[in-house]
């Protein structure tokens, strides 16, 4: 015989592991964003629209992720009390992959435009994504903990705080040089846009950890 309480803590389990993977897709699809930063800053050519096909493939594994824990909370009722909570991780996590595929489309727009990105934007761009990527490593870790050691997922939410505010401190540091310096208007209009981007997807980030946060006490 089944037990409520072990029918709960399975459909627990069964929900955070595919937060979890969901997750792992986030970090999956950043890293082929962090090639193309890489890519463009070095002024190579070519590989960008296939890491954008990539992107954009793995989101739509994503989103299956999310239709099955949709699934997963439809069936389980009422019997989970933080399903909320849980409904709004997957949608927050979802849309930080939006902004990551967001700031994909216009590093290929850049490319198609054969735009070359000034070194000294370059370095601050690449900067601020590698911020952004220890970040979403952080969260990531922060989820996987979530599942066996709630302490050490909390400590790992006040580290992906402690991220974001240096992510922000190079966000405006760049925002200043991208809109001081003298390319053409509409390459500095589309970098604005890469770094705002980058800096919102890291907001959502931060608002999915108080989520977690909210699960593991």
């Amino acid at each position: 015989m089944v037990f409520p309480v072990e029918s709960e803590d399975r459909a627990l389990r069964n929900l955070l592991m595919l937060c979890q993977d969901h997750a792992r897709l986030v970090v999956e699809i950043y890293r082929k964003v962090l090639v193309m930063i890489d890519n463009l800053v070095k002024h190579e050519t070519g590989g960008v629209k296939e890491r954008l096909e990539e992107i954009q493939k793995i989101q739509m594994e994503s989103i299956e992720i999310k239709r099955n824990i949709m699934k997963e909370l439809h069936e389980t009722g009422s019997m989970l009390f933080n399903r909320e909570d849980l409904y709004r991780l997957i949608s927050k996590a979802s849309e930080v992959i939006d902004h990551a595929e967001s700031v994909g489309i216009r590093l290929w727009a850049i490319e198609a435009r054969d735009w070359k990105i000034p070194p000294q934007l370059g370095e601050g761009l690449t900067e601020m994504a590698d911020a952004a990527f220890d970040t979403l490593v952080k969260l990531r870790e922060s989820l996987i903990s979530l599942g066996f050691n709630s302490e050490r997922s909390l400590a790992l939410t006040r580290e992906v705080e402690e991220l974001e505010r240096r992510v922000d401190q190079l966000y405006r540091q760049l925002d200043l040089d991208i809109i001081t310096c003298k390319a053409e208007l509409p390459l500095i209009l589309i970098l604005r846009d890469v770094s705002m981007k980058l800096e919102e997807m890291i907001d959502a980030a931060v608002e999915e950890a108080d989520l977690i946060r909210i699960l593991a006490l």
